[in-house]
């Protein structure tokens, strides 16, 4: 039997068991109607750990946690257990993401022995890599050391992006979690292995991807030097045409002055010597100016002669030259990020040198004056005007040289969630910027021609010669290449955390391209250094460059 301080003990404990079943009905409570029935409340158990659960050097590793790989010993026929592992990492990935069949579901991890895997990696969204396992005698055991017989897991392929994490988005798996833990590995880019066969880059987080990166090592190669931009033609550009000769006086009923000549250039542009001047009794025709007009130049404006009046006719005036194109701007800015890793920019072309103008026509002569006449039985125009020769055709411009290759260590795009832990990222040397081509000689321009002659030794005026047309101006030498960037983490926005231990150690940017006929020390056109730095933003490849 109960004493009289147990039975008070005891109905102080239904009394408050009581009050809570009634004020709030609290889970979890084991009772049955009445509710005074019930003594105590015993808290929900807290459900034992899975056996697939810890961390990457303490989990256990079994067949049920996960597909197992040995590039040694694996056989990618065998099902990826311990006694049985696969050899390849990306067939285990394929396996630890969707199942290796007879209805077993997905274990969401891989096991990787210590050794070299030769492979561009794709890692869905929530599949964990977890390398650097002793597997000697089927231990499978990690214990963090990358000096023992559990050396890392190296992702060493020969060309390509080694380990590409996927966002949700972009695989079939998420579930629960969307986190893909990598730990124990050594990821290792060859020099110039990105997609754009410049730049190296070790990891790219897809957009959307969150991948925890931790005790591992990531290191990119160095980029190239960007490509060198494309001389214009080195044969100069179309040259203009040599202007008509005018008719000698006395010679046709109606004298009229030479016609025009014409050069037409590529795109479109054209430049015309102006006509001679007709030949007259009593006066002589004006010639036409040259075309296109120009505004002014009190030196070579491609004016009109004037015909013979009281005075003698006048030569047409000579067409100006056309502008040559400036230097092109060198490459600035920071590049964009995509799915293929970092493009830089470009230098810019050089502009195309302007047109020569069109020499103005010759002015026309006459043939009857105080002193001479035609004779009666001839003709009896007066000598014509020569046309004005045509300009040269501008040159083209040179290419921009291309940008340098990047070294990156691990490339985050918008969205990512990245959190890096007890490692390293080193990237290497950016490539230089290329230089820029040189533009082209622009055409010659050519002479006006000989206006008509007077007739016979009696002193009957001569009419006018046409004037030169211009040279084309010269092609635009084009701007350098952006030189390469050289950074540990390129991300679009911040959304990362970096933890204790880790080391990041950005190299040496590539130097911005020189431009078109240019020498060291000229700024001109010379295109920026690469960006560096351990943490880098850049925009997305949607977003402007500049």
């Amino acid at each position: 039997m109960r004493s009289k301080e147990g039975r008070r003990v005891a109905r102080y404990v239904v009394a408050v068991a009581i009050f809570m079943c009634g004020a709030s009905m609290l889970t979890g409570c084991p009772y049955s109607d009445p509710c005074w029935e019930v003594e105590a409340c015993e808290p929900d158990p807290v459900p034992p750990p899975g056996p697939c659960e810890g961390a990457p050097g303490t989990a256990p590793a079994l067949d049920e946690c996960g597909v197992f790989v040995s590039p040694s010993s694996g056989d990618d026929r065998s099902p990826g257990t311990k006694d049985a592992p696969v050899k390849t990492l990306q067939h285990a990935i394929g396996l630890a993401a969707h199942g290796r069949g007879h209805g077993e579901e997905a274990t969401r991890r891989v096991y990787a022995c210590g050794g070299e895997f030769e492979e561009e990696i794709t890692l869905p969204s929530g599949v964990d890599l977890w390398g650097g396992r002793l597997c000697d005698g089927g231990d499978w055991s990690y214990d963090g050391s990358f000096d023992g017989p559990d050396h890392p897991t190296i992702i060493a392929p020969p060309g390509g992006i080694p380990l590409r994490i996927l966002g949700a988005e972009g695989t079939a798996l998420a579930g629960d979690s969307v986190t893909s833990v990598i730990a124990g590995v050594r990821v290792v880019a060859a020099d110039a292995s990105a997609p754009d066969g410049k730049s190296s880059i070790a990891v790219i987080l897809s957009t959307g991807a969150t991948a925890i990166v931790q005790d591992s090592v990531i290191v990119a190669g160095d980029g190239t030097d960007g490509e060198p931009g494309e001389d214009a033609d080195t044969e100069r550009a179309t040259d203009g045409v040599v202007g008509n000769n005018g008719a000698n006086a006395c010679t046709v009923d109606a004298a009229v002055g030479a016609l025009p000549v014409v050069t037409a250039c590529d795109d479109g542009i054209e430049s015309t010597g102006g006509y001679g001047g007709d030949g007259g009794l009593d006066v002589g025709g004006d010639g036409a100016p040259g075309q296109p007009a120009l505004a002014e130049d009190p030196v070579r404006d491609g004016h009109a002669g004037l015909g013979a009046d009281l005075a003698r006719c006048s030569d047409g005036g000579d067409g100006a030259h056309g502008a040559d194109g400036g230097r092109a701007d060198g490459a600035f800015g920071t590049g964009f990020l995509s799915d293929d890793g970092w493009i830089g920019v470009r230098g810019k072309d050089g502009t195309k040198g302007g047109v020569g103008y069109g020499g103005g026509g010759g002015g026309g002569s006459k043939s009857r004056g105080d002193m001479f006449a035609c004779p009666t039985s001839r003709p009896q125009s007066g000598a014509a005007g020569g046309s004005g020769g045509s300009g040269g055709c501008g040159g083209r411009g040179g290419y921009g040289g291309g940008y340098g290759g990047a070294s990156i260590g691990i490339v985050a795009l918008e969205g990512t969630d990245l959190t890096v832990a007890n490692t390293d990222v080193f990237a290497g040397k950016g490539g230089h910027g290329g230089v820029g081509g040189t533009g082209q000689l622009g055409g010659a321009g050519q002479s006006g021609a000989h206006g008509g002659l007077g007739y016979g030794p009696n002193g009957m005026w001569r009419a006018c010669n046409g004037g030169w047309g211009g040279n084309g101006g010269r092609g635009g030498d084009a701007g350098g290449g952006l030189g390469g960037a050289s950074v540990g983490i390129a991300y679009v926005v911040p959304n990362f955390a970096i933890r204790p231990g880790t080391s990041i150690v950005p190299g040496t940017p590539g130097n911005g391209g020189l431009a078109g006929n240019s020498v060291p020390e000229d700024a001109v056109g010379k295109g920026e250094r690469g960006p560096r730095g351990p943490l880098v933003a850049f925009p997305a490849a949607s977003e402007p460059i500049h």
